[in-house]
């Protein structure tokens, strides 16, 4: 290989979203010398498309009792309160946070078993229910007739976490083009290095001790290429709305029906243009809500608004929906696995947080596969840095 060069890393991470960016913060403060490629803006699709919940597990006991998921989740809000204070592994502390908790609001129907099972031992010091005179504006009807819990779990701002994350590796991030400047090498179904055209047209050839997929669905190509059967990929989409209006109060909330699903979780966002807007996911953004149109989707959220809070007038608001994909490792029911995936194979970990709260979680399995060796120099390319994404509120 002429005018080339030979440069190695302790670890590569392939993705640019909040599992790869966290992984190569936690990589990076173990010591190890790490790289990371991505194909697109940091952020784009499932980080910045998400609503920036930190789930501790209680939205997921809302059909009455803890499952597997809620006890993987349960730890997660004080992992990243210590990121955002800048304890720990990862420094959040320029990310924002937007609020500190969410409010769980039940409907009229279930109020007599919310109240029991939110008052119980087994969710005891992770709520408290709110006095009816601390009611936040967008409950303070006489209308509501349900009742309401603060739940400590915090909502972080996707923009400034993914912006805080990039900054704790700028100098270890690239841009590349998967089949322009970039391809991958391999020995049998390993991958034993990656091949980069810098800017300068000379050839750098990357070998690492261990290769993170963290691309998320761009996970699946790269399984392809190694042809492995296992894991396989699977894609759950969504069709969110956006809601947006001047006039909004804060609205951090998870409503409870009779469903095993909350109908609506709602976070508050102000756009580029300093507008605010709700952003709303739960249940109408799940299999029906994705089959529908976007003038069906927003019809839909109208009507399901109308039915839930009838008291709050949202008349002169603007509608608009997005749509979005999480991608995960697929499992017999197609339902969300219930903690972070991470599956080693030879000297490649395939990596999915499979929801944002569980990157914390994935790191740490990661970083305690793999480690420092001190002969290792810091890699350093001639490619473009990436941009960052654009959420999906950024609407005209």
């Amino acid at each position: 290989m002429s005018n080339s060069q030979q440069q190695h890393a302790d670890t590569i991470i392939i993705g640019g979203g909040v599992a790869a960016l966290w992984t190569a913060n936690v990589l990076k403060k173990a010591g190890q010398s790490v790289c990371v490629l991505t194909s697109g803006p940091l952020g784009d699709g499932q980080s910045l498309a998400a609503q920036g919940v930190i789930h501790g597990g209680l939205k997921y006991a809302v059909g009455g009792k803890l499952n597997e998921a809620s006890q993987e989740l349960a730890h997660m809000p004080t992992r990243w309160l210590d990121a955002l204070d800048g304890r720990g592994a990862v420094d959040l502390s320029k990310a924002e946070l937007l609020c500190d908790h969410q409010i769980l609001w039940s409907l009229p129907s279930v109020v007599s078993q919310i109240v029991s099972f939110f008052g119980s031992k087994a969710v005891r010091g992770r709520c408290s229910i709110i006095k009816r005179e601390d009611y936040p504006a967008v409950f303070n009807f006489p209308e509501y007739k349900g009742q309401l819990f603060r739940i400590d779990e915090p909502v972080v701002d996707p923009v400034s976490m993914i912006r805080a994350l990039a900054d704790g590796v700028t100098n270890e991030t690239w841009q590349v083009e998967w089949d322009k400047n970039s391809r991958l090498e391999f020995e049998g179904n390993q991958i034993s290095g990656i091949v980069l055209t810098n800017l300068d047209h000379s050839i750098t050839r990357l070998t690492a001790n261990h290769f993170v997929l963290a691309a998320g669905a761009g996970n699946g190509p790269l399984l392809e290429a190694l042809r492995w059967s296992k894991p396989q990929m699977q894609i759950r989409p969504l069709h969110q709305l956006i809601i947006r209006d001047d006039n909004l109060p804060d609205f951090y909330s998870v409503c409870v029906g009779n469903g095993s699903k909350p109908p609506l979780v709602s976070t508050t966002h102000t756009d580029r243009a300093g507008r605010k807007l709700w952003y709303i996911g739960g249940e109408i953004a799940e299999q029906r809500g994705v089959a529908r149109s976007a003038t069906e989707q927003i019809q839909a959220g109208k009507s399901l608004f109308k039915k839930l809070m009838p008291w709050y007038d949202l008349s002169e608001a603007e509608w608009f929906t997005c749509r979005a994909q999480r991608a995960e490792p697929l499992t017999n029911t197609g339902d969300r696995p219930p903690g972070a995936f991470c599956e080693k194979r030879g000297n490649t970990f395939i990596a999915w947080p499979t929801k944002l709260a569980l990157a914390p979680n994935l790191a740490e399995q990661i970083l305690s596969q793999t480690s420092a060796d001190s002969t290792v120099n810091p890699i350093d390319l001639s490619l473009p840095r990436p941009k960052f994404g654009t959420p999906p509120w950024d609407l005209p």
